[in-house]
């Protein structure tokens, strides 16, 4: 039996960057540092042999634009993303595990 570990961790790879590209592309823009203090960082577990994506960023405001705060609507970028990438999970693991899906 093939191991899938690589493709597996290329395809988590390829939906951290889609969600991290979203993120960026839907957050609300009035100055740019939001926007452009999004991170994305890829992380690998050495003894599992597992790779893992956190999108964030260090903004002392971000957590009120996205959950809102008094007055002001919630922004969901880094949900927006996420959401994104959960939508297209499916495709992507096909894609990557070469249209055999083993679940």
């Amino acid at each position: 039996m093939k191991d899938y570990t690589a493709e597996i961790n290329a395809a988590v790879a390829e939906l951290g960057r889609i969600a991290y590209e979203e993120a960026r592309r839907i957050c609300p823009v009035r100055t740019g540092r939001l926007k452009n203090s999004i991170s994305r960082r890829e992380l690998y577990d050495m003894a599992k042999g597992l790779t893992s994506v956190v999108i964030g960023t260090d903004v002392p405001y971000a957590r009120a634009v996205e959950i809102g705060a008094g007055k002001r609507k919630p922004r969901h970028y880094l949900g927006g993303g996420a959401e994104l990438a959960a939508r297209m999970a499916p495709a992507v693991f096909t894609i990557y595990l070469g249209g055999k899906s083993r679940w």
